[in-house]
């Protein structure tokens, strides 16, 4: 209760006890009778010296009630500031992502290599697995989620296609973003960030979604602050791209080729420590339930199938002093997301780069992995079949240049050389449900952004998909454009 609140309610309080008192004959008085009617009826005259004198008992009940009114206010005061003291700094923030987007042909980054073995681009595989896909399903990407335009149309292949625009353009409300930040001590953070989804629904269901992607909370034990342990959902600590994940942080639109591996957010441990003058080494470690793969891709477990957890790390340098270059190396270990046993490792490991030459950033990673998918040998739950992975090559070099402080431009090239697949790859006659996904993909990707000013951004993109080896060109350009309003 307030102040003004405490007051308004003992006033009328006050008031009334102290009519009441004035409306009483002093005690032991006795009441004296009218001698005629006549005397009844006829007033007696005022005395104004004993009305300005109230009461002894009176005054008292008066004093005593002020006492106690000022007493509660005091202690309603010291609930406050306790309370006050005890509640975390809370601190609000997030984004608006809104843009445009129109893709080649149908959306989709894939065709099927379905035919006659003559008619085929890769007939080895025509026995083995019932369907084979050429491209990249997510090469289509129309956002900073990495949300493909269309995942395509393929009978049997039941996915969660969450844009779904079978080739049209449009607008889109890519996500709404709220994050909380909570100073629980001097040492301890709390951070929460929540993304809220607009889709199309079907059939009398909403297509809208929440995801949860960072619930974490942050400890710093060391009175210098370069030591912080992280426990909850946390970024990933694989390459450098996990750093500007988010729309209001990505210096572009859509993630590279490689993000799907390093730019998850999985549950568990994370620390990171910082050495010497201007944090010239750092190193960060993390024991996690799965990967570091983006939830979207095949290889994802929020909540682990199996007793295996996944170590990863990575250390980067800064050489020389003098120039802002920082060179990195990382690698992953652990079970394979989604398989109930823990016998047969998912694994990465790469090398980046980040520097700043004047307003010129330049970032460059490259990336390899391996996992090894069913074995003949194993017996696999339908819903815990584990995929497999051959990442032979992917690499990418970005250029971010700020022309003016409000005017940049930015080109990134890719290259991704994967072999995706679910089924046994020894096997010579594969089920109606296995399947391969071969890429040999590349991208050249040019942009600009315009900062109006804290708050706004505005971007445009132009993403060029090209094929090669046996693979055919396909027509999977994208263009896009992003309106981030940053609150």
């Amino acid at each position: 209760m307030t102040r003004i609140g405490l007051t308004q309610l003992l006033l009328p309080t006050l008031f009334s006890t102290v009519a009441f008192a004035q409306a009483q004959p002093p005690l032991g008085a006795p009441a004296a009778a009218p001698a005629t009617a006549e005397a009844a009826d006829t007033p007696e005259p005022a005395d104004a010296e004993s009305d300005a004198v109230m009461p002894v008992d009176t005054q008292t009940q008066i004093n005593d009630l002020r006492e106690r009114m000022l007493d509660l206010e005091q202690r309603l005061d010291q609930t406050r500031q306790v309370a006050t003291a005890r509640r975390p700094i809370v601190s609000v923030g997030g984004y608006i992502d809104a843009g445009f987007f129109a893709s080649q042909g149908t959306g989709a980054g894939i065709i099927q290599d379905s035919g006659a073995a003559g008619d085929r681009a890769y007939p080895e595989y025509m026995n083995r697995y019932g369907w084979v896909f050429l491209g990249d399903l997510l090469s289509t990407a129309i956002n900073s989620r990495g949300e493909a335009a269309d995942l395509g149309e393929f009978a049997g292949i039941d996915r969660f296609d969450s844009v779904n625009s079978n080739g049209a353009p449009g607008f889109i409300i890519n996500e709404v973003n709220l994050t909380l930040n909570a100073a629980l001590s001097p040492s301890a953070l709390a951070t929460a960030s929540v993304n809220f989804i607009p889709r199309s629904g079907h059939d009398f269901n909403l297509g809208d979604f929440i995801e949860v992607d960072i619930a974490q909370l942050e400890w710093m034990p060391t009175r210098d602050g370069r030591t912080s342990v992280f426990v909850g959902k946390v970024d990933s600590v694989i390459g450098i791209e996990y750093r500007e994940r988010k729309a209001s942080q990505r210096f572009g639109i859509t993630p590279t080729l490689l993000a799907r591996y390093t730019t998850g957010t999985p549950i568990g441990l994370k620390v990171r420590s910082k050495f010497l003058d201007g944090d010239r080494i750092v190193v960060a470690a993390a024991l996690t339930n799965g990967s570091s793969t983006t939830e979207q891709f095949h290889f994802y477990d929020e909540v682990d199938s199996n007793a295996g957890k996944t170590a990863s790390g990575r250390l980067s340098l800064k050489p020389v002093p003098a120039l802002d270059l920082e060179i990195g190396l990382s690698g992953e270990y652990g079970s394979q997301d989604r398989a109930l046993d823990s016998l047969d490792p998912l694994w990465f490991w790469g090398v980046d780069l980040l520097g700043h030459v004047g307003p010129v950033d330049i970032k460059a990673q490259y990336l390899r992995g391996r996992s090894e998918g069913e074995r003949a040998d194993r017996v696999y739950d339908p819903n815990h079949r584990p995929y497999g992975l051959d990442l032979k090559n992917g690499a990418y070099l970005e250029l971010d240049w700020m022309i003016t402080p409000v005017v940049g431009v930015y080109g990134r090239g890719e290259l991704r050389d994967a072999l995706v697949w679910l089924g046994n790859p020894d096997s010579l006659t594969g089920t109606g449900n296995d399947r391969l996904y071969i890429t040999k993909s590349w991208r050249a990707v040019g942009g600009a952004r315009a900062v109006i000013n804290e708050h706004i951004v505005v971007k445009a993109e132009y993403l060029h998909n090209g094929e090669y080896g046996r693979i055919p060109e396909l027509a999977n350009d994208v263009f896009t454009s992003s309106l981030v309003l940053i609150y």
